[in-house]
């Protein structure tokens, strides 16, 4: 649901230029001595604050009359800000407050009020703090939403509608030692029941940067940045039941447990800037990787879920040169080691993640807009054990220790523009290979907010140990380049823009990150219709889209390798269905440098195709919802084409607990690609017919708001039947060649069958703010062979009988703040 998330942030920061804006709004926030209880009610201290009232509506309809009102007061004293807001409601019975964990507020089917602070002032960058009428809590630092902090809030539910009171602790925010404070600030309140959002400085929603638009909060004075310093040390408790089938085909059981410690610590440096540490981690409760099938030329890219990876790396995405599960990630010699067996020895265990040590962020951004970012891991060297013949051990080296890091400084300018360096490096013990990856980049965005144009430069460099003919080894030097320019116009009804970007054969960055292609060029020009308020009677918003795309081979004057375009549009309707639909084709056949697997310049020809779908969503406030959708893929010169679908119906039992299922189908026929190599090393292309099915379920009981259940259940299944294969020709044609399936001339089969099946089922209960203990129980199933069974469920029941490994942990983390021990103490 991170679409969801991004259209909520969006709406609150959402704006345009304040040259053209109406003069903002201002808040007195007033100074208060003694103590306020969070419980939701008003208190006899929070008679002296100011109100903020006369909000506005941005959605539906961007500057009407509110149906509801909103009164929001706010004090301060030397530790905190209070926030108290009481959101009125006519009918009160009709106000939506489904339970959710922590952070899930974007998601849920409640009402919400939201609060933007920015410290600095700067409207670029801002804190969001968000209350759902079920008392969840969400927080986010721009459109980071992996951002993190311990504050306070409760929630009241009565007959005038609800009343929300927030505590948040200076230790929660970044802001500038100054005697007197000038912040940026803004609320804002859903209604969820229909999608109404109320601002109490209204922004703009045909721009991008809203900041520009948010009040200004005043009065604020001698208030100190507090010594920032907490530690979340845990402890886990780890069980794992492992079952494999022996040479004589009976099951064997293999039990292990361990148990470990370690701890996070954040500690302010100064009052911008953070040292984030995790020593001696555990992402053993991670959720499962949704892993498929991989037939395709690159690899499959996963989701980050480790939390330390996940939360405050927004200043260290610059330049996209950091994919994080590259650290502790599977060992680069982890596929060899079956091929390093001697006669008679066998695998006794293969880690499958290197181990990572310790891992540290240094973050901040000083008082004049210059972001700073330090970062760096260390995964130890990880074995391979292998059982020999004579029934000894010895061990395969299949990771060695490696450092990474990362250095980069983002600069804030005038107008929304931007300037930022990155470098990343990867170094490996001993004779292995090393990388630098560097990037620079400068955006300009004009004194309107119309206009937008960015540029970037990248540099790798990779050493690599290679052997010498004459014997030896020397260190390789590889040295790459790309570049970007990217121009937009970025407001306004109709908004458009092209890219166009390079890269030379020799950049590669998938040391700490990822690259599907280089040797490219590539030209693709956009642009968009866009309505941002009702037309038409029954439409809320829609937008349509056209798009063209030319893509080159760089090193080959720039030949073409594919050009294809491409439309497609999205409608919300009054009763909060969408529909989105899309369609696109190719206009000559293309060039692909990397399904023939060689990296030699050899080349597919791909034949014309053009494709099409279409989505529907129905109202998420009823208690029964639906996502559908249809796609088809066509190449009629190979007779392939693709046919798929899926469904997924949710349903709300109750406040509390909420069911949904997922399916997806997916049929190729007569489709083309690599198959294998044959006995000459050269590529054989294969005739297949692939299908694939996924199914999961996903369901959720809370307890309370910091109690729930919940349970993952996924089958991903597919198979691909190969009927025929192929030579590739000098010039990328497909050449039959029937002595692939001839036993006597050189027998290929290539079907395949894979199955993954995992279950996470986990309870989580929030003890006190920022501490939890968390049980979860996984299954995992992962079996592949090449036996084509006819029938899902037959093929399901097989999976479930082959060996699997079943685990449980038990982890248990504890916050421990220093500002919060100290006043306690006193």
């Amino acid at each position: 649901m991170l679409l969801r998330k991004l259209f909520f942030v969006f709406l609150l920061f959402a704006s345009g230029p304040r040259l053209f804006a109406d003069a903002t709004k201002t808040y007195e926030a007033r100074r208060f001595t003694g103590s306020i209880r969070i419980d939701g009610k008003e208190e006899d201290t929070w008679r002296t604050a100011a109100i903020a009232e006369g909000f506005t509506q941005l959605e539906p309809q961007e500057g009407a009359v509110i149906s509801q009102e909103t009164r929001v007061k706010l004090l301060y004293d030397n530790t905190s800000i209070y926030i108290l807001a009481h959101l009125y409601d006519t009918s009160p019975d009709s106000i939506l407050h489904e339970l959710g964990n922590r952070d899930e507020g974007y998601n849920l089917n409640t009402d919400a009020f939201r609060i933007g602070l920015d410290p600095y002032n700067q409207r670029q960058e801002g804190y969001v703090f968000e209350v759902t009428a079920s008392g969840v809590q969400s927080e986010s630092y721009a459109n980071d939403f992996t951002f993190d902090a311990v504050w306070q809030s409760a929630v009241q539910l009565h007959d005038k509608g609800w009343t929300v009171e927030v505590r948040i602790p200076y230790s929660a925010l970044r802001f500038p030692a100054a005697d007197k404070q000038e912040w940026a600030l803004q609320f804002a309140r859903l209604i969820r029941r229909n999608r109404e959002y109320d601002q109490w400085s209204l922004t703009k929603k045909d721009q991008r940067n809203g900041m520009v638009y948010w009040g200004t909060l005043i009065g604020l004075t001698d208030i100190k940045p507090p010594l920032r310093l907490s530690l979340t040390p845990y402890l886990s408790i780890y069980g794992e039941n492992q079952t494999s089938l022996g040479e004589n085909g009976q099951r064997t059981h293999d039990n292990s447990y361990s148990y470990s410690g370690g701890a996070d610590l954040k500690y302010g440096i100064d009052e911008r800037f953070t040292l984030d540490l995790t020593l001696l981690p555990d992402f053993s409760q991670v959720q499962s990787d949704n892993k498929i099938k991989n037939i395709g030329a690159f690899e499959v890219i996963y989701d980050e879920r480790r939390p330390f990876f996940k939360e405050g790396i927004e200043l260290f995405s610059r330049g996209r040169l950091f994919y994080s599960r590259r650290v502790g990630g599977t060992p680069s010699g982890y596929y060899d080691v079956p091929y390093l067996l001697n006669p008679g020895e066998s695998i006794e265990e293969n880690p499958d993640k290197a181990r990572l040590v310790n891992a540290v962020k240094v973050s901040g951004r000083t008082n004049k807009g210059l972001g700073i970012g330090l970062f760096n891991a260390v995964t130890a060297n990880t074995y391979a054990t292998i059982r020999t013949a004579d029934g000894g051990k010895r061990k395969i080296l299949t990771s060695p220790l490696t450092n990474y890091n990362i250095l980069v400084f983002d600069q804030q300018l005038p107008n929304n523009s931007s300037s930022y360096f990155i470098n990343t490096s990867v170094m490996r013990d001993g004779a292995s290979r090393d990388a630098d990856v560097s990037t620079g980049s400068y955006t300009f965005e004009n004194k309107k907010h119309t206009v937008r144009i960015s540029s970037r430069y990248s540099r790798s460099e990779v050493r690599q140990w290679v052997d010498n003919p004459e014997g030896g080894r020397t260190k390789d030097k590889k040295d790459g380049s790309q570049f970007s320019f990217v121009a937009d116009k970025i407001s306004g009804t109709w908004q458009y823009g092209g890219v166009f970007e390079f890269g030379d054969k020799k950049f590669d960055k998938n040391d700490l990150s990822y690259i599907f292609v280089n040797d490219y060029s590539d030209i693709n020009l956009y642009g968009s219709y866009n309505k941002f308020n009702p037309f038409w009677k029954h439409f809320r918003q829609g937008n349509l889209n056209a798009w063209i795309y030319r893509g080159g081979r760089w090193s080959v004057n720039n030949l073409m390798t594919q050009f294809q375009g491409g439309l497609n549009f999205w409608l919300l309707f009054n009763n909060n269905w969408s529909v989105y639909a899309d369609g696109g084709s190719t206009f000559a056949e293309g060039r692909d440098y990397f399904e023939p697997r060689t990296y030699d310049g050899r080349y597919y020809v791909t034949p014309m195709n053009h494709w099409g779908s279409i989505n529907l969503t129905t109202d998420y406030n009823k208690k029964l919802a639906f996502d559908f959708g249809t796609r088809t893929w066509q190449a009629p010169s190979f007779g392939a084409s693709s046919y798929g679908y899926y469904i997924v119906p949710m349903i709300r039992f109750s406040d509390r607990w909420s069911f949904k299922v997922n399916h997806n189908w997916d049929y190729t026929l007569n489709d083309r690609g690599f198959s294998t190599f044959n006995s000459v090393g050269n590529p054989v292309f294969g005739r297949r017919d692939v299908l694939t099915i996924t199914n999961s379920v996903t369901t959720r009981y809370l307890f309370k708001t910091d109690m729930s259940l919940s349970l993952i259940m996924r089958h991903y299944f597919s198979q691909g039947d190969y009927d025929r294969y192929y030579d590739l020709g000098n010039a990328g044609e497909l050449v039959q060649n029937d002595g692939y399936l001839n036993p006597s001339v050189e027998m290929l089969s290539t079907d395949f069958r894979a199955n993954y099946f995992n279950v996470d089922l986990v309870y989580n209960w929030v003890f006190s703010p920022g501490s939890s203990l968390i049980i979860t129980y996984k299954n995992q199933i992962a079996h592949e062979d090449s036996a084509i069974l006819p029938g899902y469920f037959r093929n399901l029941s097989n999976t479930i009988e082959e060996p699997q490994t079943n685990s449980i942990s038990v982890k248990v983390l504890y916050f421990l703040d220093w500002e919060y021990l100290k006043r306690h103490k006193s």
